[in-house]
């Protein structure tokens, strides 16, 4: 069987407080900085923050065609230390594993960010994974994403007026 393990990193113009927000803003569908790339919905009320919360998640990466572009997921929170870290568990979907997202303060206004992506491809995906680069393409969407939480944040700073 396939397993992945990669390790996605940056050092962004973003505060741990500024990223986790984002994410929260993004699983609670209040904004879209990361889509086409990435939609991520949070099941339910009980949000990311809370061990046990259940997110969906769908990755469109465009780099296969239409059909097979599509990926879809299920991640629980099993570990969420504020403005730190926050660890889901894949459970259902086309990837089983985990995804751990460690936040560390780099100069003043910068956070380093590092995802590590540890999972399995699942069902259908099994097959799928043999005809795509799959770490290149996580990696595509994480960088992405990384530079949208940039760009959110600003946008969060300026409607602030700082």
């Amino acid at each position: 069987m396939t397993t992945y393990d990669v390790v996605d990193e940056a050092t962004i113009a973003a505060t741990p407080a500024e990223i986790m927000q984002a994410l929260l803003d993004e699983a609670a569908g209040r904004s879209q900085w990361w889509q086409p790339d990435l939609r991520m919905r949070q099941r339910g009320d009980q949000p990311p923050t809370e061990i046990g919360a259940v997110v969906d998640i769908t990755v469109n990466s465009g780099q296969l065609p239409q059909r097979w572009a599509m990926v879809r997921f299920s991640g629980r929170v099993i570990d969420f230390e504020p403005e730190r870290r926050l660890v889901l568990d894949y459970f259902d979907g086309d990837f089983r594993g985990t995804a751990e997202w460690t936040l560390s303060p780099a100069d003043a206004g910068y956070t380093h960010i590092a995802v590590r992506f540890m999972t399995d491809p699942h069902g259908g995906m099994r097959l799928r994974a043999r005809f795509a680069d799959v770490p290149s393409i996580n990696s595509a969407v994480m960088q992405k994403g990384f530079r949208a939480i940039e760009r959110y944040a600003a946008g969060k700073r300026a409607e602030a007026g700082e």
